[in-house]
């Protein structure tokens, strides 16, 4: 179910992935994990730049960054959040971090403060600002968030809309609820949903998400920082049934 990287990049995409770099976000390929997700995301908005996008993403800052940048992250902003802008000039973009990056928004870019673990939060965000085109869930990377968000804003994305998780090979230990099923072994099942998980959602939840997930795509991490094997499937893409009419179908 992995991709393999074997056509030269474009013009467009080596564009994304200076803007990745340029800005600081690890998306890229020299930033902090230097994930190159931007390869993948090339592919399925290439065709649809001048759409008019909704696009969310949870979680705005690396923690390295934020640390380095203690009381002086007006310098840096929101590296995805500013790449998403410039890639994608009529779109409106939006996200939502458990720090406070209020301030960090202007123009197109629309921030709210939230824990991605809390539901309230969660649907306030949605309800705000939804229905969205596309949300990206690259927060704390804890298991039990993951699936907590996912199954909260899935209901918030258009039809045919696209939910990306990313950083699946990687949930922090601290973090982690002990017997809660990873997010990359959730969705991995999601044909055969009568296999055994321990799920930190409802029965209607997750229902709702078999009914609706047309399908989930999965694409390996180039980091550096861990090996081939350990970075397999490392971002999901899970498309929404319905037509979108902007979006690919496939890419």
């Amino acid at each position: 179910m992995t991709m393999a990287d074997a056509t030269p990049l474009s013009l467009a995409e080596r564009s994304l992935r200076e803007l990745a770099n340029a800005y600081g976000s690890d998306k890229g390929d020299r930033i902090n994990c230097a994930h190159d997700f931007v390869r993948i995301y090339q592919r399925i908005l290439a065709s649809c730049r001048e759409a008019p996008l909704r696009i969310a993403e949870i979680g705005l800052i690396h923690v390295y960054t934020q640390a380095e940048y203690a009381g002086r992250l007006d310098q840096t902003g929101c590296p995805s959040l500013r790449m998403w802008a410039d890639y994608l000039p009529k779109a409106e973009v939006y996200g939502l971090d458990i720090a406070d990056l209020v301030a960090l928004g202007g123009g197109r870019i629309h921030i709210a403060r939230g824990d991605q673990g809390n539901r309230a939060d969660l649907e306030a965000f949605a309800r705000s600002h939804g229905p969205f085109d596309i949300i990206i869930d690259d927060g704390s990377h804890a298991s039990h968030h993951q699936q907590i968000t996912l199954a909260t804003l899935f209901p918030h994305l258009a039809p045919g809309g696209l939910y990306v998780i990313e950083d699946l090979h990687f949930q922090p230990s601290e973090l982690e609820v002990e017997g809660i099923s990873k997010t990359r072994d959730v969705l991995r099942r999601m044909a055969f949903p009568g296999q055994l998980l321990k799920l930190p959602i409802t029965q209607a939840e997750y229902a709702y998400l078999l009914a609706n997930v047309a399908a989930v795509s999965f694409f390996d991490s180039l980091s550096p920082k861990w090996s081939a094997q350990q970075a397999e499937d490392a971002l999901a893409v899970i498309r929404k049934r319905g037509e979108h009419g902007l979006l690919p179908v496939q890419w």
